[in-house]
């Protein structure tokens, strides 16, 4: 599994600077408008409006000759009134190759057999992510969205029109989230909704996140106590993540970022697109060049759960607490 070798891999210490969206013409970006890390107090970004851009940007990947992922539903969710402009050139962008790596990673994770197969997969996402459709889940899958209900129920419509379905044999659950007025997730009752909608926590699962444009450090920090809780040991956790959300600093991000994910009981590494670029781009699609006006902004990581989830702690409390008990009988007849 491409994570493992990512999280025992030693990457060099130095300072990594997060890299770009792929560049877009002025006319685009002023439409829809990339985050950067910057000040607290920036206008929250229309939500509704940036997952619909993302989504208009899959649906350009999938109809290219060579696409990096085939996304059928796309289109259907992407603005048609102000519909995404093609920048032109066959250049990779990050946002493609951060969603191919994704789901390289889930497809993965899934196939993987053993006496305990992964059948869990937990989805934290804008509302408009089409891979519990698109992707060939194993039967007995279930895959939870946990997404804001704004863009979900409008997703949900127009994927119902156009007919998108699970595969047969797997199951769809959604977790409604709430965001705060700033858009970011501090709320926690999704963790709770989750276990009440099916969730396990002492089955094997896979956590992926990609698409949270306004989360700030807190809200991650949220996020991590939440995963941290609900993951069986050894999950794993992998997204693409603002940078902003680590520090505004990008000399601190690799230190930041270990801190962050290993107070929480993960073990983390970023993933460099350029590392993954080599096996994902053709020779005739190359790495699309960074920007200078768009560094700092999104960044990859793969984290691995170290700890035991509340639940497995709950089964192991109860198994010492039924042996003290035999333990005790024992003595009595004795």
């Amino acid at each position: 599994m491409a994570s493992a070798s990512f999280l025992t891999k030693s990457l060099p210490h130095r300072a990594i600077t997060c890299l770009p969206r792929t560049p877009t013409s002025s006319h685009t970006r002023r439409r829809f408008a990339s985050p950067r890390c910057g000040p607290a107090d920036q206008a929250p970004v229309n939500l509704l409006t940036a997952a619909q851009e993302r989504a208009g940007r899959r649906a350009i990947e999938s109809s290219r000759e060579e696409p990096l992922f085939h996304d059928p539903y796309a289109a259907c969710l992407a603005d048609v009134e102000q519909p995404v402009v093609d920048a032109g050139g066959d250049g990779v962008g990050y946002y493609e190759l951060a969603t191919r790596f994704i789901d390289e990673e889930l497809m993965e994770a899934v196939a993987s057999g053993g006496d305990a197969p992964l059948r869990q997969v937990v989805l934290l996402t804008d509302g408009m992510d089409t891979r519990p459709y698109r992707l060939p889940w194993p039967s007995a899958t279930t895959v939870f969205d946990v997404s804001p209900s704004a863009t979900h129920n409008v997703a949900v419509e127009r994927l119902e029109a156009v007919g998108a379905r699970i595969r047969r044999g797997c199951m769809l659950r959604h977790v409604s989230v709430e965001l705060s007025e700033d858009g970011d997730w501090t709320d926690e009752s999704w963790e709770r909704n989750l276990v009440s909608v099916g969730y396990h926590g002492t089955r094997p699962s896979i956590w992926a996140m990609q698409g949270l444009q306004t989360l700030t450090a807190e809200g991650l920090k949220v996020i991590l106590r939440c995963v941290s809780t609900l993951a069986m040991k050894d999950s794993v956790f992998l997204g693409e993540l603002r940078c902003s959300a680590i520090s505004d600093n990008p000399q601190d991000i690799s230190a930041e970022l270990s801190r962050v994910f290993g107070s929480n009981g993960f073990h983390v590494s970023l993933v460099l697109h350029k590392e993954i670029s080599s096996s994902a781009c053709s020779k005739n699609r190359p790495l699309t060049e960074m920007n200078d006006q768009d560094l700092g902004v999104e960044l990859l990581f793969v984290a691995k759960q170290l700890r035991l989830s509340d639940h497995q702690v709950d089964d192991l409390m109860r198994m010492i607490s039924d042996r003290e008990e035999i333990d005790e009988d024992g003595f009595e007849d004795w």
